[in-house]
């Protein structure tokens, strides 16, 4: 696999998996913040992880870009 996909893969995995640790650790101590008062709606929950690893992911490869930039 060429370096340049694998940078980009790990980068955005890594980011997408912080992303999906804090949604879920919103909705674990604090569930009425993202909107699940009531009960745990599974398909507002799996479109709110994506929301938030689709942004750490993208941020964590500019950030990894950058970082790269410096050296």
């Amino acid at each position: 696999m060429p370096t340049l996909i694998r940078f980009v893969i790990l980068n955005v995995g890594v980011g997408l998996l912080l992303g999906a640790a804090t949604a879920a650790s919103i909705v674990v101590f604090a569930p009425v913040a993202l909107g699940h008062g009531d009960g745990l709606d599974p398909l507002a929950l799996g479109l709110q992880i994506y929301a938030f690893g689709a942004s750490f992911g993208l941020g964590a490869l500019a950030t990894a870009l950058i970082m790269i930039a410096e050296d």
